[in-house]
């Protein structure tokens, strides 16, 4: 193939990709109560808005080194809310890698607990930033009635697992690692566990709750609710996980990106 052809394929591959990229993150915020205990610095609620933050001022984010700026993040104090909205719907959709639908990024961070901050660092599991909050989170078809996800079932927002901007934002992590299988692991080892994902807490449609505490059966939703019930939980961004055809338009792109800059 010429690599004039290649470069018109690859290209028009990564626009049609990069456009429907962008319709996989939270699109317009609803509404917004910042609560109290937060900083009152991080009171953007569209700092939630489009993809999870990549560069941090001095580096890519990485489990090590997460999102902390008011140019990152949006607080949810005690009492806070967030509604968001999406444009593409969020399926449930029990086809996606561990039946998760949509993944929430937030600012927490792995400790480095050998004393290596040079690049060398080990954690132990625990975290120096995040995990602090307890956040309900529902979902809405119409913005109008919300479906709690279950809390015995639900992820904490803000807390495992620490963004990786060298990962997939649309490829959930393993939700059964918990944070002792990260003990003793460096930067490469996290990265092994997260198998290419970005990281990111992944949650399933298939554990909403109506008023009555009954399962409700969604096939999609168009909106995500955060409510903080204490602590303080600082968000990134929000991803749908798209199902599989989708997922493999996005791998086809990212090949003929690698193919576009080995020939140019």
């Amino acid at each position: 193939m010429s690599a004039v052809r290649l470069f018109a394929l690859a290209s028009a591959g990564i626009l049609l990709v990069s456009s429907a990229r962008a319709q996989y993150f939270a699109t317009e915020v609803i509404s917004y109560t910042p609560g109290t205990g937060a900083h009152a610095d991080y009171n953007d609620p569209n700092q939630a808005l489009g993809a999870p933050t990549v560069f941090i001022g001095y580096q890519d984010a990485d489990p090590f080194n997460s999102p902390y700026q008011p140019a990152h993040l949006v607080a949810l104090g005690e009492g806070g809310s967030l509604i968001l909205r999406f444009d593409q719907p969020i399926y449930n959709a029990p086809g996606n890698p561990f039946g998760l639908d949509f993944i929430v990024f937030g600012h927490a961070g792995f400790a480095i607990t050998n004393g290596d901050f040079s690049g060398g660092g080990i954690t132990d599991g625990s975290l120096f930033a995040g995990g602090t909050a307890e956040v309900r989170v529902s979902v809405s078809v119409d913005g109008i009635t919300f479906y709690t996800l279950d809390p015995m079932l639900a992820p904490a927002v803000d807390g495992l697992y620490p963004t990786d901007a060298s990962g997939n934002p649309f490829l959930p992590v393993n939700p059964a690692l918990t944070a002792a299988d990260f003990a003793g692991k460096t930067l490469a080892e996290i990265r092994a566990l997260y198998a290419g994902s970005a990281g990111g807490a992944g949650f399933d449609l298939s554990w909403a709750l109506d008023e009555a505490n009954q399962s409700v059966a969604l096939t999609a939703v168009q909106y995500v609710r955060f409510d903080n019930l204490s602590g303080a939980a600082y968000l990134d961004a929000v991803s749908v996980v798209p199902e599989p055809a989708a997922g493999a338009l996005f791998a086809v792109a990212a090949v003929l990106f690698g193919l576009r800059r080995t020939r140019s």
